[in-house]
């Protein structure tokens, strides 16, 4: 797996455009995935649909997207949609399916992301079949609701020598925390509101890409 598609890894689901039709939150996500993000993840939970049928057209405009900009398009823990939109990726969390139990579903050519949220978790993926981890939250995040207690980049630091995945930071970042994300050691950062809040997402993609790309 090429870890370069880690650099700029943006998450979002309709929820993320509060106030905003679903198809209108569609075309927000589809003007930040044009912005230069290096992997885009469907994440949409909290999401009210009218039916099942509204959310898989939803997920397969999206792949489209992805698939004519040349990014990865991750699916967030739903390893059955993954597979019938034939993502290149599903991402899971500690509390979802076992990877073991998805990676034999999907076999080995999809991509399968693990999240980790402490040093203990990150020493068990180590022996996981992941293909990339997402630590974190780094810094106090408002994104997700059930997020755990942020772990600090201090922290993540002396966490880092004991990783041999690749591996993205998430939550709380912020533009001016990157040189110091960037000195410990992660390939990338995967953001939801610094991309969603942003009157400019090119901007904010150019200076993430600009940081990671000496990494």
């Amino acid at each position: 797996m090429n870890k370069e598609f880690l650099r700029c890894y943006f998450i979002a689901g309709p929820q993320n455009f509060p106030g905003l039709s679903i198809w209108e939150a569609q075309e927000k996500i589809v003007l930040i995935m044009k912005s230069g993000v290096t992997a885009y993840q469907f994440r949409d939970k909290g999401t009210v649909y009218q039916n099942d049928r509204q959310r898989l057209e939803l997920a397969q405009s999206l792949r489209d997207t992805a698939r004519k900009l040349g990014i990865p398009f991750i699916v967030n823990d739903d390893v059955g949609l993954a597979i019938t939109l034939k993502a290149d990726g599903v991402h899971l969390g500690q509390n979802d399916e076992k990877l073991s139990d998805a990676r034999q579903k999907v076999g080995r050519s999809m991509i399968i992301g693990l999240s980790v949220n402490n040093a203990t978790e990150l020493a068990k993926a180590q022996e996981s079949q992941a293909d990339y981890l997402g630590v974190g939250p780094v810094y106090p995040t408002l994104t997700k609701t059930d997020a755990t207690h942020p772990i600090g980049v201090q922290e993540l630091g002396k966490m880092m020598p004991q990783n041999h995945l690749p591996i993205v930071g998430i939550g709380g970042i912020g533009l001016s925390v990157l040189p110091e994300l960037v000195h410990i050691g992660i390939d990338g950062i995967a953001v939801i509101s610094l991309l969603t809040g942003s009157n400019h997402p090119d901007t904010v993609a150019k200076t993430v890409l600009d940081t990671f790309k000496a990494h």
